[in-house]
Parts: structure tokens; sequence; C-alpha cells
């Protein structure tokens, strides 16, 4: 009983204390200086509220912050998500423009081909790591139609080399700079008629390190004909396995060879021939009748 009565005396000294701290307030708007009981109480009513206050900011800080932790989570969360989604959406548009690159390519040699069968677009799945007997590996075979000793070439119709073994899904092409197994008969587009300049790619010139870049060696020239550095050499057409007219590369030096009854010039391969992605397989219309 006794502390239910000393409660309520607090509670009405509380209300009491409220009541004065509120009276002062209203009074004090139209004195410029209070009197001590109200500076006593406003002083005090200043003082609990700034004990009850600083903790509540406190408290209240630390939710804040904790909200702001989390939307920051929620936020990185959600960017890491776009970043993945992002490179997600880069690989498939490499993917994309490679695609599109092969498909604007077979659309463009097809247009470029002339009189040429197109037999199949290849993609080079492998290559061998010899300097003279290179070759690589494509994944087209007898299923696509190929077959021995067809054409191949890139894009632009740069000669590549032949195809010399095919399996039902995959063939091998023997590369214009093996020396051992290639000849092509081929011609220096001079435009003179009179004394055409033709010759025989042997493969590569010399041996060459790892930063110069290939020359195919061009031999048995005629010496009375018309040879400068900058002409194009395309593939003749005297034979079976190369269709005429496929762009070999370009002369960038020549001279008499030693016995002095022919020329020899060294050609710059038209295909990037250390860069091999996709490549096209060919044959001559002819050979279809055979």
């Amino acid at each position: 009983m006794t502390r239910f009565f000393t409660s309520k005396r607090l509670m009405v000294l509380l209300a009491g204390f409220i009541l004065l701290a509120a009276l002062a307030g209203l009074t004090l708007r139209d004195r410029e200086k209070p009197t001590w009981p109200e500076s006593f109480l406003i002083d005090s009513f200043g003082w609990v509220q700034g004990v009850i206050y600083a903790p509540v900011q406190h408290v209240a800080g630390f939710f804040e912050e904790v909200r702001n932790i989390k939307a920051l989570y929620e936020e990185n969360a959600r960017l890491k998500q776009n970043l993945n989604d992002y490179s997600s959406m880069r690989v498939l548009i490499r993917e994309l423009e490679r695609d599109n690159k092969k498909l604007t390519e077979d659309l463009g040699i097809k247009s470029r081909l002339g009189g040429l069968e197109f037999v199949a677009a290849a993609n080079v799945i492998g290559r061998s790591p010899s300097t003279w007997n290179q070759e690589v590996t494509l994944d087209v075979g007898s299923k696509d139609g190929v077959s021995r000793d067809m054409a191949v070439i890139t894009a632009t119709r740069g000669l590549v080399g032949r195809v010399y073994e095919v399996t039902p899904y995959h063939s091998k092409v023997l590369l214009i700079t093996d020396k051992s197994k290639v000849g092509i008969s081929a011609r220096v587009q001079n435009n003179d008629e009179n004394n055409p300049a033709y010759g025989i790619i042997s493969g590569v010139s010399t041996a060459v390190s790892q930063n110069e870049k290939v020359r195919l060696e061009m031999t048995g020239i005629p010496l009375n004909s018309n040879v400068e550095v900058g002409q194009d050499v395309v593939t003749s057409g005297l034979s079976d396995i190369f269709p005429p007219a496929l762009f070999i590369g370009k002369v960038t030096s020549f001279q008499n060879d030693k016995l002095g009854l022919t020329k020899t010039a060294e050609i710059e391969p038209a295909a990037n021939l250390d860069y091999l992605e996709f490549l096209y397989v060919v044959k001559q219309a002819k050979q279809e009748a055979r």
C-alpha cells in the first residue's frame, strides 16, 4: 500500500514538474529574463531531456545504420548480379559476332567464287606444330562433301592449301608453305600476254624465325617474263587440283637463278597462315562431271 502511494506521489510530482516547465515556457515568451525558479526548472528539464535524448539518438542511429547496411548489401548484390549478367551478355555478343562474321563471309565468298563450286565452310580445330610439314585439321569431312585434293581458301579467296586426308567428319589440309609435298602451278599477273610469267610455288623460300613473315618461293619463271615487285600471283588453272585465279600472294622480290636460265621470286602469302579460323573448301566445276 505504501509503495502504491509512493508511486502515485512520484507521478503527481512528475506531472507537476512538466506543468511548471510548460508554464515557464509560456511566461518566458513575454519576459526577457526568467526568475530563478523558472531558470531552475528550465535547466533541470533540459538536463533530464539531454540525459534521455542522447541514448535514444544513439539507439535510433544504430538502427538507421543497420538499415543502411542492409540497403547497401542488397544494392551490392544487385550490382554483382548485373555484372554477372553483363559478363554473360558480353560472351554471348562475342559468339554472335563470330557467327555473324562467318555468315557474312559465307555470303561474300559465294559471290566471289565465280565458276567455283562452294563445298563447305569449316572451322580450323587443329594444327601441326611442325615448321616444314604444316597442316591444319578442319571439322568437315566426306559427310559434308569434302574429298581429297580439293582446294582450301579464305573468305578473300586467298589460297591456303589442299585437302590430302579425309574422314567422314574431319579433313586435313596441307598448307602451301609445305616445301616437300606442295607444288602449285602459278602465274604472275603482269598483263603481258606475249610473255606470261608462269612458275611453280614450292613452299617457303627459307627457314624463318618466329618474328619473320613467311615468304613463298616461286621458281621456274621464264627469263623474258615481266616480273615486278607488288604484282599479284594467282593459280594458273593448269592443275586439276587448284582452280584458276585463286589469290596466292604478292611478289616481294625476284632474281635470276644460279644457272641464269629462269627467275625465282619470293611471294608474300595472301592468306594469314599464322592465324586460320574459318576456311572454305572449293572444287572446280569440271571435277563434278568426272
